[in-house]
């Protein structure tokens, strides 16, 4: 399976060119500077071969090369500047910024409590998907077909009516027996309560998947003018929106305030904020490895992004995210490995490895409010007619060619 990947999945050039406008002016207007205070320093710093300016003609063209080349698409001084501040930083205290205490709201004709995280004035929701078996009030409950995730229709809940969204994230959580599975079964509401035993099988691995939803309240003043408050205009798109997937091809219904708290422990998988170390290329803590990796843009598709789940890791965290950009809906997924080694390098064929932003690419796929996004990957147009499923059934069982967890 991990050959076929090698072969569908192609990452992009490890090294390439950021020449947008705003950069090359500040990066001109910098290399000038140098070379005016070069030019004009004492003639007792020149000498004979005139050190300080060639010294200012080096500096120069350094800072040009570290800012404008790229290394797996990020700049070479921005990806420094991220990994030097996250070393730097506590990763207890970076992980959980914005992971305030939700509150349960309920709208005046609204039929669910729906838990609102707040942070600096922007709201998070989430909602939970599922096959809906075991679940009363799911339409069509007793679909025969796996349960999946049409992306197009998530992505049409960005924009309702005079609601907009900043962006909608798919995140799928994959762990294996045992360890942090304890976390997801707390919030299956859908199926039965014990993980361990299914059909009288041992379960090798449990997966869940959520949906978070960003708004800002200021791009939104229309609409939360003709409501109750800020809150009540997010339960207004949550509910929406949920209504409008479950029965589709899964079930979906919004968390509560308790729910959502859980969900922060169950995305983090096994990894320990306090045990951790960001390092260039991966995360270490005390029992592994976490590596995370962006997906090319053209690489999004439902095949490609199932073939992920196939990597024999601990845990596996696919992050989906669904954003608007000029009134056109993008795409853009990043994917995290939990493993007690460094992971082998068949498991990342293919994908981009996120150089200097390994602790961000976490705090992304955490449901917690923030001004602007941790991470910004490439993404590309989702197109009308785009067939893009993720599957969202709880994963039972061993995937085929992954022994099953000891």
């Amino acid at each position: 399976m991990r050959a076929e990947q090698q072969t569908v999945m192609k990452a992009q050039r490890r090294f390439g060119l950021s020449l947008s406008w705003p950069r090359v002016t500040a990066v001109f207007l910098v290399d000038i500077a140098i070379m005016v205070v070069a030019s004009h320093c004492p003639e007792s710093w020149q000498g004979t071969y005139r050190i300080a300016f060639w010294v200012g003609v080096g500096l120069a063209a350094l800072v040009a090369l570290l800012s404008l080349i790229t290394y797996h698409g990020v700049t070479v001084t921005s990806g420094l500047a991220t990994w030097l501040w996250d070393w730097s930083a506590d990763p207890g205290t970076a992980l959980g910024a914005g992971c305030t205490p939700a509150l349960d709201y309920q709208r005046r004709f609204g039929r669910d409590r729906v838990g609102v995280r707040e942070h600096e004035g922007q709201l998070v929701s989430v909602i939970a998907l599922n096959g809906g078996e075991g679940d009363p009030s799911s339409r069509h409950r007793h679909r025969t077909s796996p349960p999946t995730l049409l992306v197009q229709a998530v992505a049409d809940g960005l924009r309702q009516f005079d609601i907009h969204l900043d962006d909608i994230e798919i995140v799928s959580v994959k762990v294996r027996r045992g360890g942090n599975a304890a976390e997801l079964s707390k919030l299956d509401d859908f199926g039965p309560e014990e993980w361990e035993v299914a059909n009288g099988e041992p379960t090798s691995f449990v997966r869940r998947t959520w949906l978070v939803l960003r708004m800002n309240p200021q791009r939104n003043i229309a609409a939360v003018a003709v409501r109750d408050s800020l809150a009540s205009t997010l339960v207004a798109a949550t509910e929406r929106l949920a209504q409008d997937l479950d029965g589709l091809t899964c079930a979906a219904r919004p968390l509560t305030a308790e729910e959502l708290t859980e969900v922060d422990r169950a995305v983090l998988a096994d990894l320990e904020p306090t045990w951790s170390r960001p390092g260039w290329r991966r995360l270490k803590h005390f029992n592994g490895f976490t590596t995370s990796f962006w997906v090319t843009p053209s690489d999004i598709t439902t095949d490609t992004l199932d073939e992920l789940w196939q990597a024999d890791t601990v845990a596996t965290v696919l992050t989906v995210r669904l954003t608007s950009r000029a009134g056109r809906p993008q795409v853009s997924a990043w994917v995290r490995y939990h493993s007690e080694k460094r992971l082998p390098r068949d498991v990342s064929a293919g994908l981009n490895r996120l150089t200097g932003r390994q602790l961000a690419a976490v705090r992304a796929s955490m449901p917690a409010p923030a001004t602007r996004a941790p991470l910004v990957v490439p993404s590309r147009v989702l197109r009308d007619d785009d067939d893009l499923v993720l599957s969202v059934d709880q994963l039972r069982g061993s995937p085929a060619g992954v022994p099953a967890a000891q």
